[in-house]
């Protein structure tokens, strides 16, 4: 008891000794938000159901702009090895010292980055609807959710703030022990899955694969006992290093599809939180004025945990109007539910409000501001630090935790209020295997050399050439290498074959 009071006691502290300047610019890492303000006259309304899906994707001209001016500046990051690249921001990342002080000093389960950011969204928002909380019973649904932070911040967020409540939760996500779930699209962490595994939800082909239609029924046959869902959270992504410049509608179907999904699970009053990056192709466009007509308010936010320089962000959509508000505009939209990206765009340009388009260009603009400036500082900081810069991160870095901790007044919780008390099973499967393909090419040119090259020269140039090299070379003349019983087979041929 006493080192938890002395551990919570640490968070209030006098801010002074940062000086006013470094607390200002930690201030300032955590303001990154902004709220759709919806004119007075209620413009924004859905589009008559014949118009759903009936034209083509057209570009909007200003965020097409933002997108080119953006890639520009992350263009020069095409010739930097990415090993020292990350080693670097790692560094210059303001809130880098965060996960592993709130681990310590409040003794959170499954502590991560994604459990550090869902914090700050759950106590920068008015997520758990009030009414829920008054009758003592709340029901959440976490898609893309591996390895579980978010569950595991939802539930120290409760327990810490004793808040009472009866919480019943359904997760999904790829699932680990698939066989035909390719590794390398997979969070490769079961511990928090292995030891609650009775409330991940996986789909009838067992795959959960969020961009089935199948798993979307059997996910709402699934949660049928709940009353009402009051939240549902998604986290999805997959690595899109091999074409960075256009990651946005590489992942949209993916973002259409936890949109629909969510919209169809969750009750009136409930809220939404939606992993995003930048929002400048027509399928965000469509998709954000969507929520925006589905939810009374829609907000647009950076966590400061969230490393400043990428371009995540969390569209946090709060009190839901209901299916029955948007019923003809989902119907149409599960008949374009998959992973592919919809032919046509799901509202046409021209009937999407000008009032609208317009604070949706200031989101875009906020954000592209902020990316771009820490980028090009980084840039600036990675051709040269002296002694004074790297002292003046370590003062952002330290006065950050501080203010963490006390903007969100974090508190221990005893191991007894985690979700797996006594682990039974699992384990972290992060060995060096896992991502071997997204390790070894140092810079994003060389990759795209690489992608250009025939198939036996990536395998000589690709991810194995260090160790075929180590095998090869340090067996010379020691008679065992690849050595058996003569044969008439082709043996480069089966060596190749079996590469």
């Amino acid at each position: 008891m006493n080192r938890q009071k002395a551990t919570y006691d640490e968070q209030f502290i006098n801010f002074d000794q940062f000086g006013t300047d470094i607390h200002a610019e930690i201030e300032k890492l955590f303001q990154k938000t902004f709220l759709y303000t919806k004119p007075a006259n209620n413009e924004w309304q859905l589009p008559d159901p014949s118009q759903v899906f009936t034209s083509n994707h057209e570009a909007f001209s200003s965020l097409e702009a933002l997108k080119d001016s953006l890639n520009e500046v992350k263009n020069k990051l095409s010739d930097k090895q990415l090993d020292e690249w990350h080693q670097h921001t790692s560094f210059t990342n303001k809130a880098g010292k965060v996960i592993a002080h709130v681990k310590k000093l409040v003794n959170a389960e499954l502590c991560t980055q994604a459990w550090c950011k869902f914090h700050e969204v759950v106590c920068s928002f008015p997520l758990l609807p009030s009414d829920a909380l008054q009758n003592g019973e709340l029901n959440s649904v976490h898609l893309c959710e591996a390895p579980g932070a978010f569950i595991a911040s939802l539930n120290h967020y409760l327990k810490s703030h004793r808040i009472p409540c009866d919480w019943n939760w359904v997760a999904n996500t790829l699932n680990p022990y698939h066989e035909a779930n390719d590794t390398l699209m997979m969070i490769m962490d079961d511990r928090l899955i292995a030891n609650t595994l009775p409330w991940w939800y996986f789909g009838p082909e067992n795959t959960g694969d969020v961009t089935s239609l199948n798993h979307l029924t059997g996910l709402q046959h699934f949660i049928s006992n709940m009353a009402t869902v009051h939240l549902v959270t998604s986290d999805g992504s997959f690595d899109c290093q091999g074409n960075p410049g256009e990651q946005e509608t590489l992942v949209s179907p993916l973002h259409y599809c936890e949109t629909v999904t969510a919209l169809m699970t969750l009750g009136h009053g409930g809220s939404f939180v939606l992993k995003m990056f930048t929002l400048f192709e027509h399928s965000s466009v469509n998709l954000l004025f969507l929520l925006n007509c589905s939810f009374e308010e829609v907000h647009v936010f950076k966590p400061a945990t969230s490393k400043a320089g990428n371009s995540e962000v969390y569209v946090v959509c709060l009190r839901y109007l209901g299916r029955e508000a948007i019923h003809f505009v989902l119907s149409k939209m599960l008949q374009n539910f998959g992973s592919e990206l919809v032919t046509k765009a799901l509202f046409p340009q021209h009937l999407i409000p000008e009032s609208f388009l317009k604070i949706h260009e200031e989101c875009c603009l906020f954000f592209h501001k902020h990316q771009t400036e820490t980028i090009s500082e980084n840039l600036r900081l990675f051709d040269y630090m002296d002694e004074a810069e790297q002292a003046r991160l370590n003062a952002l870095r330290d006065c950050c935790v501080k203010y963490f901790l006390q903007r969100f007044q974090l508190k221990p919780i005893s191991r007894n209020n985690w979700l797996v008390k006594k682990p039974h099973a699992g384990y972290s499967m992060n060995s060096k295997w896992f991502g071997q393909r997204n390790k070894y090419f140092c810079t994003y040119n060389e990759r795209k050399l690489l992608e250009s090259l025939s198939w036996e020269d990536k395998i000589v140039k690709g991810c194995l050439n260090q160790w075929i090299d180590e095998h090869v070379l340090g067996n010379v003349g020691k008679g065992c290498v690849l050595e058996g019983a003569p044969g008439n087979l082709d043996c480069r041929l089966c060596i190749i074959g079996a590469v």
